[in-house]
């Protein structure tokens, strides 16, 4: 009788019992009631859920994201997520452009080419062919070539000498 019991800051007395974490912290210490303060990769009330995220050795090459049970990797703008889902790599090189990339503010990135040169259909090698204008006279078509191009017949016409031409 005439004792005082004194708990710990943020602990009760309580019958004179100071409160305790009812259920162990798994990865960490109590530092009140029912509160842990969870080992650096844990996390949860009971620091039983691991934090993939904050491991020494990180999963992700620039940013990761901790779901429930797993993990997600992002990166950073002008960087691409590679195809093994951890690693970013710039995504100019992910796009493979023959002759060179610009990446926009927004962080769009798409293949240059230079002037006289056009973009071609794969959006990544440069041909002289343009896509939306005729070079090639009345029924033929633009064929590129390994620095030019040449005229060829539409499908269904032939090369002929017309008139001292040569037509389709």
């Amino acid at each position: 009788y005439g004792q005082t019991i004194s708990c710990c800051s943020g602990w009760r007395n309580v019958n004179g019992i100071c409160q305790v974490c009812r259920k162990s912290c798994m990865n960490g210490k109590c530092v009140g009631p029912d509160k842990c303060l969870c080992s650096r990769g844990y996390k949860g009330p009971l620091c039983d859920e691991v934090n993939e995220c904050g491991l020494p050795e990180r999963p992700c090459s620039q940013r990761c994201m901790n779901t429930h049970g797993s993990y997600r990797c992002y990166c950073e703008p002008g960087y691409m997520l590679s195809a093994d889902g951890y690693t970013c790599e710039a995504a100019c090189s992910s796009l493979r452009c023959q002759l060179g990339c610009q990446m926009e503010r927004g962080g769009a990135v798409y293949c240059l080419c230079p002037p006289g040169l056009h973009l071609a259909a794969d959006n990544k090698t440069c041909e002289e062919c343009q896509r939306d204008a005729d070079v090639c006279p009345l029924q033929q078509t633009c064929r590129n070539t390994f620095g030019s191009f040449v005229c060829v017949c539409r499908d269904g016409f032939v090369m002929g000498t017309i008139k001292g031409s040569v037509q389709c």
